[in-house]
């Protein structure tokens, strides 16, 4: 990759940000369609989210990822939120229109496209349980509401954040049952029996590291079990769902390949090798 000065930089801003696979598969991309671009990953604390943010103006950066934890400490910093960003309290992708600062997301979408096409499932009508009330968790439930979900559960550590999560998606879907139960063992086990698909959508299981409270006795044959987690390749929890039998055992990349895809044609305004960008992580 030749860099001058009409290179257009783009990025992710994360803590921690060493696992990320984004700028394999971003610099794929720009290499085969032949843009002048780079994508780098940014280590940005959480305090220094607003001057890191201040920066893409002052750096004239073209976009940014953003990824744990700052998805939604970094609304208060840009100028306008598109509709589904808006919907959803989140943004993982920044665009720098002329100095304006548009935050979108492209989780929610990413996921959905990623659930057809590496479990073959769809949401609509399903028991859905959501394990996590942060970004990631509002993105994926607010997606599945979208999809005609019939009950999503979400269960979080902090029993308040996800009741506050609950009552926000019940004034916006009218049509799905929602409810809230804290992330503890005894809660989550009728739960998962009676669920269609299970999602970790919290940090447990980055880098191997943290379990979450689930043991293989849990888990039956026919529930999707999808991990929002990239890295390992095979979490704690999927390691779990294969000796249980699980059928579908789903990780991050495809959700990971799919919001990058998304994110690169905001940036680009072109449609994106996406076959070359799996190519790039797998």
């Amino acid at each position: 990759m030749k860099i001058t000065g009409k290179t257009k930089i783009v990025g992710i801003f994360g803590y921690p940000i060493e696992h990320t696979f984004s700028p394999l598969m971003h610099n794929a991309a720009f290499s085969t369609l032949g843009l002048d671009y780079c994508y780098i990953p940014f280590e940005v604390r959480p305090k220094d989210l607003k001057s890191a943010v201040e920066g893409i103006r002052t750096l004239n950066i073209r976009g940014v990822n953003i990824t744990v934890p700052h998805k939604e400490a970094v609304i208060k910093y840009l100028d306008e939120l598109s509709e589904e960003a808006k919907l959803i309290g989140a943004v993982n992708t920044i665009e720098n229109r002329d100095g304006k600062l548009i935050g979108h997301n492209t989780d929610g979408r990413g996921f959905i496209k990623s659930l057809w096409e590496d479990a073959k499932t769809k949401a609509k009508g399903k028991k859905v349980s959501i394990l996590g009330a942060g970004g990631a968790g509002k993105g994926v439930a607010v997606s599945c509401a979208l999809e005609g979900a019939s009950e999503i559960i979400i269960a979080n550590r902090t029993i308040m954040k996800a009741e506050e999560l609950v009552r926000y998606l019940d004034r916006h879907f009218k049509k799905t049952q929602f409810s809230a139960i804290p992330l503890v063992k005894q809660q989550l086990s009728n739960v998962i029996a009676e669920s269609d698909i299970l999602i970790n959508a919290t940090s447990l299981g980055l880098k191997g590291k943290g379990m979450l409270p689930i043991s293989y006795k849990e888990l039956h044959k026919d529930l999707v079990v999808y991990d929002l987690i990239y890295n390992p390749l095979i979490t704690p929890l999927l390691k779990i769902a294969r000796r249980a039998g699980v059928k579908k055992v789903v990780n991050g990349i495809g959700m990971l390949i799919h919001q990058g895809a998304f994110a690169f044609e905001i940036w680009t305004e072109k449609k994106p090798p996406v076959d070359v960008m799996k190519k790039a992580i797998l």
